[in-house]
């Protein structure tokens, strides 16, 4: 399936122990997380490109909004048609 701008992804479905596994070296350190994952219910996502030092997240009006008040997440609400880049940085 194509994200963004027309990327190739290919989507597999794997639990939470397999996933961490895949990557190594990465930028975002040990341990690193797939650029997009979600549970079988599709209830919310994480976004969290490779080249990104930031992730996106996707969920119910209550989720982002617990995320908001955590003041150790520094979320701020985009909507769809928003560009999500946090402020201060610039695409390259």
């Amino acid at each position: 399936m194509s994200l963004y701008w027309e990327w190739s992804y290919v989507l597999v479905e794997a639990g939470p122990q397999a996933a961490l596994t895949w990557r190594t070296g990465h930028m975002r350190g040990e341990g690193t997380l797939p650029d997009l994952f979600f549970p079988a219910d599709r209830s919310w996502l994480v976004s969290a490109l490779w080249d990104d030092t930031w992730s996106c997240v996707g969920g119910s009006s209550g989720l982002i909004g617990a995320l908001e008040h955590d003041p150790l997440v520094a979320a701020r609400r985009v909507g769809p048609d928003e560009d999500a880049l946090p402020p201060g940085l610039t695409r390259d």
